[in-house]
């Protein structure tokens, strides 16, 4: 007799077997796919986190992580050709082309776990990357990411309750997230936080904070929060 048959007739076999696939799935889902720190360190350097923007070094970073064929880096890459961020030129049909050519990797990387294709999967609904554009599903992705710690990801959610886009405004949940995105070196957050405690809005009226968000976010290279400080130390 064949010994595959031996194998699948033993029950002693085949529950072994079962039980080596239940431990390597549950391996797999304990242990979702890496993303590349040289992909990583790129947005750091994009958001500020790593103490000032550099995007032309976050731009040199991200086109070395995406030469292998990284699904996350080439999602990257769709995203800043999608509205011309991290100076590069806005180039719609390559966003499209780009995503189009991974989502269904990123997607499958974003359900086994990795924290960053949730994050590019809020951005494939926002920008419709590679999905039909939908508000709410960007919003469902941006917080599976948000509770991974992902920072892009907490600015988001809080530009989305700012506008209401895909969950109801809120001004005080907007101020939230920009805070937690703010205290990990987000430039962008740190500019809004100072918007809004010079107004008061979702906030208590506070210049103090005001000019000291604004001074993180200047010093970083944010040069609308340097020249809102400005304004303000005038006053």
């Amino acid at each position: 007799m064949h010994h595959g048959s031996i194998l699948i007739a033993n029950p002693k076999f085949h529950s072994r077997w079962v039980a080596i696939i239940f431990v390597l799935l549950s391996y797999a889902c304990s242990n979702p796919p890496a993303s590349d720190p040289v992909l990583l360190e790129a947005i750091r350097w994009y958001t500020g986190e790593a103490g000032v923007i550099d995007n032309e070094r976050a731009k040199n970073m991200l086109e070395r992580a995406a030469e292998d064929g990284d699904a996350l880096s080439i999602m990257w890459l769709a995203r800043v050709h999608s509205t011309g961020r991290m100076n590069y030129k806005t180039d719609k049909a390559k966003a499209a082309a780009l995503s189009n050519s991974v989502i269904g990797k990123v997607e499958i990387m974003a359900r086994a776990g990795n924290a960053e294709a949730n994050f590019l999967m809020g951005t494939a609904y926002a920008e419709g990357l590679g999905k039909l554009q939908s508000s709410l599903e960007a919003v469902r992705w941006y917080k599976r990411a948000a509770t991974m710690n992902v920072t892009l990801a907490q600015h988001n959610i809080g530009n989305a309750y700012a506008s209401g886009t895909g969950v109801a405004q809120s001004d005080k949940r907007a101020a939230h997230w920009w805070l937690v995105a703010a205290k990990k070196g987000d430039a962008i957050p740190q500019l809004r936080l100072g918007e809004i405690y010079e107004e008061g809005i979702g906030v208590k009226q506070d210049l103090l904070i005001a000019m000291h968000w604004y001074q993180e976010s200047a010093k970083r290279g944010n040069t609308e929060a340097a020249a809102a400080l400005r304004k303000l130390q005038e006053k």
